[in-house]
């Protein structure tokens, strides 16, 4: 159906994907179960072929030879161990870059700008939109820690009771 497929899911096909008509003809051949022929043209057609294919995989082990390997890139898990952080809540994070945790209302730093909108064609896309609380310590999702900063909460009886001395009872 038109329209489903995405610009960038287009593009990537076009990169991926060889037409059956750039392929020889023994190729559609195997694709389509028909019989073939042996002439000399299939047959040059064919090594033009494999040289196309063999420069096509030198290009990818090339690309993942450059790629950072496991063992140099920490994953989120290996890198929440080695920060400490065991438990914890993750807050839903506004548009304005606030969220409820507890009874306490906070304002993340507008320097961190992991929170902030990025601009498309289609309007505001914000990258993250969850902080984890653990510890008295505020991350990200990827675990960079983030400085916040409390603006407010809900104040209960207990509070008033216990700072001003009132009893509301």
């Amino acid at each position: 159906m038109f329209g489903i497929e995405t610009d960038y899911k287009r593009v990537m096909h076009a990169k991926r994907e060889i037409p059956v008509s750039s392929c020889p003809s023994f190729v559609e051949n195997m694709m389509y179960s028909t019989g073939g022929s042996t002439s000399q043209a299939d047959k040059e057609e064919a090594i033009s072929f494999k040289v196309m294919t063999d420069e096509l995989d030198r290009k990818a082990e090339k690309y993942e030879s450059q790629k950072v390997s496991k063992k140099q890139q920490d994953s989120l898990f290996q890198k929440k161990l080695k920060l400490g952080i065991a438990g914890g809540e993750w807050c839903t994070v506004d548009t304005e870059n606030k969220f409820w945790f507890g009874n306490d209302h906070y304002l993340i730093d507008e320097k961190e700008t992991q929170y902030q909108p990025v601009d498309t064609e289609y309007g505001e896309y914000y990258s993250m939109d969850k902080i984890l609380a653990s510890g008295g310590k505020f991350y990200d999702m990827n675990y960079d820690e983030v400085k916040v900063y409390r603006i407010g909460g809900i104040v209960s009886y207990a509070d008033i009771e216990k700072n001003f001395g009132f009893d509301l009872s």
